[in-house]
């Protein structure tokens, strides 16, 4: 039976605060959750539930530390995230909170107990004056807008960032087992301790992310340049075979009037077919009339003509409409990859069909394509099956992070082994897509 002291009765109420701060710290770092608001707050209840008599219990430093870490790891999965993400936040959460614990019980006179074995720690001011500390740690992280973002950071940065607050973790388990050290020493290694993570996760994180995002945008840039360049030898192309059509076009006109003349209209027929194969610009497979575009498709989709696969386009967009060139290369870029790998791997009847439309302030992107090997996914989101994920495109999540900036969307059907996305913004005509 727990005995209703007034430090128990103390603990239980400051720690509706202490619950809170650590929803603060979630929701600062993860943007958008997975389950409905009643799931979410039965959960923090459960774990205020949990927390609250595995303390009054046990009260055991390492049986403590093992049910909050885990309460932390489990009350990531109420959001949408990437699972290292997920690691990283639960671990870091378990700093912060540590790191406060410390500082107030080693100030409030409580110093030097083994993490084996029960605590009688009965501090009122203490347990008051943690989860109060707690919250505005919370409120501070919550300032920080940009760590929601779900980032591209490859693994080895997160298995690199991940090991700080692991580090810190095992050093404050060590401090915890003497009882030699001064107050005041332990206090600044705590608190040197906890300024360090916080000032890497909340501006060395940000900067790296910033540094990677760059570097992102200038591999962008690259494959830009490389699809205008495909594109003007295109539109040369087309100029060179203008002007040979029009230096022949007497010398055909007259031989497609002999066969008529002369009641032979399959020959003429025939002649005109020849006529048109013989002309065709090989090397343009669409022409929409936006060179953003014409430049992107024709580079990409080029190769797979060659590879005998079938390339359907059908484009009908205004004349008025303006694309950020950087959006626009990230969401037809990393579809038509998509399309392409997967169809890469099709034995026969190899085709991509891409519709692009615009109607009533709404551009759709619509893409299919047949596929044989199973479809990998990562929290509902298809991705790539190739090792270089750093640099095999940015992915349907940078795709649909461009989409939320216009209200959009994708949608995914898989039937018949034909994957279909379509992907939805919305767009005024004459209104321009503006960069980042």
């Amino acid at each position: 039976m727990i005995p209703f002291t007034a430090y128990n009765i103390t603990y239980l109420l400051s720690q509706t605060l202490g619950v809170y701060a650590v929803y603060k710290l979630m929701r600062a770092f993860f943007e958008e959750r997975r389950v409905k608001s009643a799931a979410e707050i039965i959960s923090y209840i459960s774990y205020y539930i949990l927390t609250s008599l595995v303390y009054l219990i046990f009260n055991i430093p390492i049986i403590n530390f093992a049910v909050s870490i885990l309460s932390y790891f489990l009350l990531t999965f109420l959001y949408r995230s990437s699972l290292k993400k997920k690691i990283f936040v639960s671990t870091l959460t378990y700093v912060f909170g540590f790191c406060t614990e410390m500082m107030v019980v080693i100030l409030t006179g409580y110093i030097g107990f083994p993490i084996n074995e029960k605590i009688n720690y009965d501090s009122i001011f203490g347990v008051i004056a943690l989860n109060v500390l707690l919250f505005a740690i919370a409120m501070a992280v919550s300032g920080f807008k940009s760590i929601k973002k779900e980032n591209t950071l490859p693994r080895s940065y997160w298995f690199i960032i991940l090991m700080i607050p692991i580090s810190s973790l095992l050093i404050l388990l060590q401090l915890f087992k003497y009882s030699t050290l001064l107050v005041y020493e332990i206090v600044f290694s705590v608190a040197a301790i906890l300024i360090i993570n916080f000032m890497v996760f909340f501006f060395l994180f940000d900067k790296v992310a910033l540094l990677y995002r760059d570097k992102q945008e200038s591999m962008l840039i690259k494959q830009q340049n490389e699809y205008y360049v495909n594109q003007l030898a295109v539109i040369e192309d087309l100029h060179e075979t203008s002007k040979e059509m029009k230096h022949n076009i007497k010398n055909h006109l007259i031989a497609i009037l002999s066969y008529i003349e002369n009641n032979k209209n399959d020959e003429a027929k025939k002649y005109i077919s020849d006529i048109i194969d013989f002309y065709q610009n090989k090397n343009e497979i669409v022409h929409t009339g936006y060179p953003q575009i014409d430049s992107l498709l024709n580079y990409k989709l080029s190769p797979a003509v060659e590879n005998d696969t079938e390339i359907n386009v059908t484009a009908s967009l205004p004349s008025d409409l303006i694309f950020s060139s950087f959006d626009l290369t990230v969401i037809l870029g990393n579809l038509i990859d998509n399309a392409l790998e997967a169809v890469s791997c099709v034995r026969e009847n190899r085709f991509i069909d891409l519709k692009l439309s615009y109607s009533k302030g709404m551009m759709i992107v619509k893409i299919s394509n047949p596929y044989e090997n199973d479809i990998k996914t990562e929290n509902g989101i298809p991705v790539t099956s190739k090792n270089d994920k750093e640099n095999h495109g940015l992915g349907l999540k940078s795709v649909n992070e461009v989409l939320k900036r216009y209200d959009g969307m994708t949608e995914i059907e898989t039937e018949k082994n034909i994957f279909t996305i379509t992907a939805v913004l919305y767009l005024k005509q004459g209104q321009e897509i503006q960069d980042r």
